[in-house]
């Protein structure tokens, strides 16, 4: 009998402080971690997926998880004990000072994590749960890793839809782009400050959805409206729950794609507890 044996994937806690604070527009704010294990760190993709660990609502002290139950035992704690975790994007990672770039959506209190980033500091901390092994050599090692965006070898036309909360992820996917791919790219933001550049060695025709009045008014709708590529080969969606159904549902039915070929992955949903 043969054995496949597969990558070992590893992810573990970490007590990270924050370095730097940059605001990139109004309604994103980029932190820069350092801790000494981040030199350790790696990704398997540019929409790289961490948790980002905050004090338990009861105003308890933040402790990190240990052990392989952890997450077992987290969820049979009371709602108000347990340390509040949110999943975010890995915007850079630079082990070699040790240091990791998390871009935060700006939307108020109305959120744990964005309430928190509006009060930080230097100096400040909270936990991260990150990568220190991967498996690349697979789509599903992959998807096991914690990235979604995963494109055939084949794929030279892309479609990339992202609202605010995944533009973080969607710029590192065009960061690496390759130079013969082309992406059409639709990106919806809450406010016309909130556009910036999004530079790719590959080629890009980028929409953006504001709230201008003669625009789109959804994502869904400039993509309607749009002259795809008839030769379409991948997408990848992100963002709030029922506009990547949306989205998804157009491509397959109308543009003819076929569902294999859309990576899609929602990051919150309209109506509940946001980021």
């Amino acid at each position: 009998m043969t054995t496949v044996l597969e990558r070992p994937i590893v992810f573990d806690a970490v007590l990270a402080t924050v370095a730097a604070i940059d605001d990139l527009s109004p309604h994103l704010r980029r932190v820069t971690f350092v801790a000494p294990r981040i030199a350790d760190a790696v990704t398997a993709g540019p929409d790289q997926r961490i948790k980002v660990l905050l004090a338990p609502p009861d105003g308890g002290a933040l402790k990190l998880p240990q052990g392989p139950d952890w997450y077992t035992e987290w969820c049979a704690q009371p709602a108000d004990e347990r340390f509040i975790m949110r999943t975010y994007t890995i915007r850079a990672l630079r082990p070699e000072v040790a240091e990791m770039d998390i871009e935060f959506v700006l939307h108020g209190v109305n959120g744990p994590a964005s309430a928190w980033v509006s009060e930080a500091a230097v100096g400040d901390e909270l936990g991260l749960i990150i990568p220190f092994a991967v498996d690349t050599t697979s789509t599903k090692g992959l998807l096991h890793s914690g990235v979604d965006y995963v494109p055939p070898a084949t794929s030279v036309r892309r479609v990339l839809v992202a609202d605010e909360t995944a533009l973080p992820a969607l710029a590192g996917i065009l960061e690496q782009l390759p130079a013969d791919v082309h992406a059409t790219v639709f990106v919806e933001v809450p406010d016309l400050r909130d556009i910036r550049a999004l530079p790719t060695p590959g080629t890009a025709d980028i929409t953006w959805v504001t709230p201008a009045p003669d625009g789109p008014k959804s994502l869904l709708e400039a993509l309607k409206a749009a002259d795809l590529p008839y030769d379409v080969d991948y997408a990848w969606v992100a963002g709030e729950s029922s506009m990547i159904k949306a989205v998804r549902r157009h491509l397959v039915n109308a543009v003819g794609m076929p569902k294999a070929a859309i990576s899609f992955q929602g990051y919150w949903k309209r109506g509940e507890a946001q980021i």
